[in-house]
């Protein structure tokens, strides 16, 4: 913490400019991986499901409709 004053003394809005930009990059990249892996999990639910669709035959109706 001592270091990073130093810097912001030595450079000043630059400091403070380059610190911000590295803390939102962090906080980007993490967002991302979140991103990713909710997509991930997103693509493979609807793969089981079209899956389990093909797989299991489909409901047959008995009911007769009947003319009014």
């Amino acid at each position: 913490m001592k270091e990073f004053l130093e810097l912001i003394k030595k450079y000043g809005a630059t400091a403070v400019l380059v610190a911000w930009l590295f803390h939102t990059n962090i906080r980007v990249a993490s967002l991302e991986a979140k991103l990713y892996k909710c997509l991930e999990n997103d693509k493979y639910k609807e793969n089981q499901t079209k899956l389990s669709e093909a797989i299991l035959p489909k409901k047959i109706s008995y009911e007769t409709e009947s003319n009014s």
